[in-house]
């Protein structure tokens, strides 16, 4: 009777989950098709319902949990996705169980690069109605670039941030007096407008009158495209949620 309990607990220890973590994944590769995600080591997955990543855009697709430790990681062309394709990332990942990263995806589609971080994401007193914002500078060939809030100084929120750099989280006030910042991006050295963005809606509620879909929750801003270019590849911004 003995034996069969300690056969029976060792079984049910271990089929308990080892644990997971948060990776994001944020699509800003110039130039590029969306991206078809393939966590597994080899074979084909069945990619027309599978995770597809749209470039300069952020939402729940773009959210893992379900991975963690040494994980590799290919990023696909879509449609190109057969098994004699090449992805367009092959990576190796490490997860620790629990953490929290992002991976940004940059370059242009005739040279991808990446941009890997560790994060950790502000904690808020309930009695502190704000939001965090931080910034990323994924423009491949982009000379420094200066933020501030339209109206105030250049610089005000960022003298410069070169390729592949990243800011720590900064607290922006979310009251009920505010309802939209307007950061404007500019050349560091020049002062010349490259683009702004405007992060609206700080006192909007979500969907069935959710809580606040600003307030308390912390965003990357993120500067994609190239110099110079046009179209896809024109230089811009867009959100990334946490």
């Amino acid at each position: 009777m003995i034996i069969p309990g300690l056969i029976l607990l060792s079984c049910k220890k271990e089929s308990v989950a080892p644990g997971s973590a948060s990776l994001g994944i944020v699509h800003a590769v110039a130039g590029s098709k969306p991206l078809a995600v393939n966590f597994s080591n080899d074979g084909p997955v069945p990619y027309k319902t599978g995770k597809q990543l749209t470039y300069q855009y952020f939402d729940g697709r773009n959210q893992f949990k379900a991975y963690s430790g040494e994980q590799r990681l290919r990023l696909f062309q879509y449609p190109d996705t057969t098994d004699k394709d090449l992805p367009l990332f092959d990576l190796q990942l490490n997860l620790p169980v629990g953490s929290m990263s992002t991976l940004f995806l940059t370059g242009t589609v005739e040279a991808p690069d990446t941009y890997f971080t560790r994060d950790t994401i502000p904690w808020f007193p309930a009695t502190d109605s704000s939001m965090a914002i931080r910034f990323v500078n994924l423009s491949p060939g982009s000379d420094l670039v200066s933020i501030n809030v339209t109206g105030l100084a250049n610089g005000s929120e960022v003298s410069s941030i070169r390729y592949k750099d990243i800011t720590g989280f900064r607290n922006y006030a979310a009251t009920s007096s505010i309802s939209e910042y307007v950061f404007e991006f500019r050349d560091a050295v020049s002062g010349d407008f490259i683009t702004s963005y405007t992060i609206a809606g700080i006192n909007e509620l979500g969907g069935d009158n959710g809580p606040n879909i600003r307030r308390y929750r912390s965003f990357t801003l993120a500067l994609t495209g190239e110099p110079g270019g046009i179209g896809d590849r024109a230089r811009a911004v867009f959100l990334v949620s946490h």
